[in-house]
């Protein structure tokens, strides 16, 4: 009853789009279609996220990005490294701008951007967000942002009794700012299923512009450096449809920590300072940090592996809690003899309360780590080389090298090559690649972005990588490949249209038993194809329409089976009034199987990422709707549901659910 409602509300809106057509004649890019407090919280996200092929929040990186949003930069007193933070900018962007604010002492509007010869209205787009010449308003004494999420259906955790805690996922925020540069952070977060007191506690004090000292951080902190193969965040913008942007990191040190990952930062003091001499700048920022992380604890009070999911809802789960403690000691020099050239040397101390033993070859055993690495990045007009190279006190080393050649507006191309040993064990490293652990990988990268006409823009890249030593996976070296090719065409003033293909091959292996009733797992090439084909329509500066047809195949080479699916998607983002909005999605989606599942990147409350997958026959919808209270309060709410054909319970073990419905409000 529900999905025919919806589908009548969808035609009914299109129907009234067509013929409110003819009303509406102002001619407006997406981006400025809808009014500002109702645009994405996060510019871009879509290319930034939708090719991540898992569901595990990403919400460090999300929050980062927000926080940019919501607390942007001065265009001018930006430095180059801040430019480079924001998605997509890539060091010949950033230059020409700084070059353009030093030749015209300064910008008076952000529509100066326009004027920049070198970079294209997509970078316009992309730094806009981030930046302001006249603030707008004084920056706010305090901001908070509280959230609340709960499932409709009962899991069997709850009606078990293994889930100790209620079955609401809340979330709570509070930061506090003071003119003289101070700022103060708060957080907590309980998962559903989990006693309040297993919750999740985060804080900091942020000071900068002291005496001698650019900034100290007291409390919870992260550290970004070189290209993340020594120290970043526990999540980075990776390969998607920016195939140029995400290429190279762009690191501004220690930086405070606001998100709810339970495993990925330092605890402790990091501070640092900056002088100019007569030779170049130099920065060095120091840090000290206790910690204590989850993990499991085998009898000989030994560590065997860490607990990452910072879900504490059953007693199992609870024995894991903060039984291990590290302690770190490290710094980073920074030294730029030019603006054109940058020098770093990153360094850290690890000791572990606990030894960790092993249980398979080249994992890391003992109780202490040495980590020291060294980069440049280097840039000569539209060239832009950069690189780091990283060892662990065993000796094992990373590498990552690579170019960013920019043609003006014309094209862009990048180009990267990576070497990461796979006795590098590093936890605190986040480097580009295919895998997560920035270890036992080779690949070469290359990406393009042409923008052949004003209208027609094309992106791409293609990653050829191998492990050169058995993953857990899989029992022997494996190999594969990854490539995508993306054309977004802007047909008529309110029309975008994007098509993709994507195709990853990756050598993986299937237990099989042999005519001689031998168990085996040889390898074979499983490839997988993704079409998509992506509609914009912006009705009026109200309203906007998107739709979207996907198809995926599977192809197994030595087993002879093949797998399909497909996604289809609809949605309608209306602007009723400056207070009121609302957004409704609505998904069919019909795959062979979990292996060739696909997976839908959508909306959610600010700070959520959201990226389900979606597998078997069956439907999704969600609708939201954004509220504003007051001038400086905003309230958002979300349904969502799915429903599957022909099964009898969703999930499995204690999240599961009895039914074909799994629905929750936010």
């Amino acid at each position: 009853m529900v999905g025919k409602f919806l589908i009548a509300l969808l035609m009914l809106s299109l129907l009234w789009c067509v013929e409110t057509y003819a009303q509406f004649s102002s001619v407006a890019s997406p981006d400025s279609a809808l009014p500002e407090d109702e645009r994405e919280d996060v510019p871009n996200a879509e290319k930034l996220f939708d090719q991540v092929l898992t569901e595990p929040e990403h919400s460090e990186l999300v929050d980062k990005l927000l926080w940019l949003r919501e607390h942007p930069f001065d265009l001018n007193l930006i430095t180059k490294e801040e430019l480079e933070s924001i998605p997509g900018i890539i060091p010949a962007d950033a230059a020409a701008v700084i070059d353009f604010r030093n030749r015209f002492r300064g910008f008076s509007s952000i529509r100066q951007l326009d004027a920049i010869e070198t970079i294209g209205e997509d970078i316009v787009q992309r730094i806009t967000p981030y930046v302001f010449v006249v603030q707008a308003g004084d920056q706010p004494l305090v901001q908070v942002r509280t959230r609340a999420i709960r499932d409709l259906q009962p899991r069997a955790g709850y009606q078990d009794g293994s889930f100790a805690g209620s079955s609401v996922h809340s979330y709570n925020r509070i930061t506090a700012f003071a003119s003289s540069g101070l700022e103060v952070g708060g957080l907590f977060e309980k998962d559903a299923g989990e006693r309040y007191t297993d919750g999740f506690a985060s804080g900091y004090v942020l000071v900068k512009n002291i005496p001698f000292v650019s900034q100290v951080i007291v409390g919870d902190y992260v550290v970004e450096a070189g290209q993340g193969l020594v120290f970043w965040r526990a999540s980075a913008v990776g390969k998607g449809a920016d195939a140029i942007g995400s290429l190279r990191r762009s690191a501004l040190g220690p930086q405070p920590y606001r998100s709810s990952d339970e495993f990925n930062f330092f605890r402790g003091v990091a501070a640092t300072t900056s002088f100019i001499s007569p030779i170049g700048e130099f920065q060095f920022s120091g840090m000290y940090s206790r910690h204590a992380l989850s993990a499991n604890v085998d009898e000989s009070q030994s560590v065997s592996s860490y607990y990452t999911t910072g879900l504490f809802r059953t007693a199992g789960e609870r024995r894991y809690r903060n039984t291990e403690t590290e302690r770190v000691v490290g710094g980073r020099l920074r030294y730029k003899p030019t603006d054109d050239i940058g020098l770093g040397a990153t360094y850290y101390h690890s000791t572990l309360e606990r030894p960790v033993i092993a249980d398979r070859t080249f994992e890391f055993s003992g109780r202490r780590t040495d980590v020291a690495g060294i980069d440049a990045d280097v840039q000569l007009d539209g060239l832009t080389l950069f690189g780091e190279i990283a060892r662990i006190h065993t000796g094992a080393r990373a590498g990552i090298g690579g170019a960013l050649l920019t043609l003006g507006r014309k094209a862009s191309v990048a180009v990267a090559y990576r070497d990461y040993s796979p006795q590098f064990n590093n936890i605190h490293a986040n480097g580009f690649g295919e895998g997560g652990n920035t270890k036992n990988e080779r690949g070469l990268y290359i990406g393009v972005q042409i923008p052949f006409t004003g209208w027609l823009k094309f992106y791409g890249y293609i990653d050829r990588y191998k492990n050169p030593w058995h993953t857990y996976d899989n029992p022997l070296p494996t190999a594969g490949y990854d490539m995508l090719m993306q054309t977004d065409a802007r047909v008529l003033p309110r029309l975008d249209l994007a098509a993709r293909y994507t195709s990853k091959t990756t050598e993986t292996s299937e237990a099989t038993i042999d005519e001689f009733s031998r168990s085996l797992r040889p390898l074979f090439n499983r490839t997988q194809q993704r079409f998509r084909f992506t509609v914009t329509y912006d009705v009026s500066k109200l309203l906007r329409m998107k739709g979207r047809l996907e198809s995926t195949v599977v192809n197994y080479s030595s087993l002879y089976r093949q797998e399909h699916g497909y996604l289809f998607f609809h949605d309608v983002m209306w602007v009723v009034s400056k207070k009121l909005s609302f957004q409704i999605r609505l998904i069919f989606f019909d795959t062979d199987s979990y292996d060739s599942r696909l997976y839908e990147y959508e909306s959610d409350l600010r700070g959520v990422f959201s990226n389900p997958a979606l597998y078997d026959k069956g439907r999704r919808w969600y609708a939201m709707a954004h509220y504003r209270l007051a001038e400086k309060m905003k309230l958002s709410l979300k349904y969502s549901e799915t429903q599957k054909d022909g099964v009898t319970s969703l999930s499995s073990g204690a999240s599961e659910i009895v039914g074909d419905v799994d629905n929750r409000v936010a």
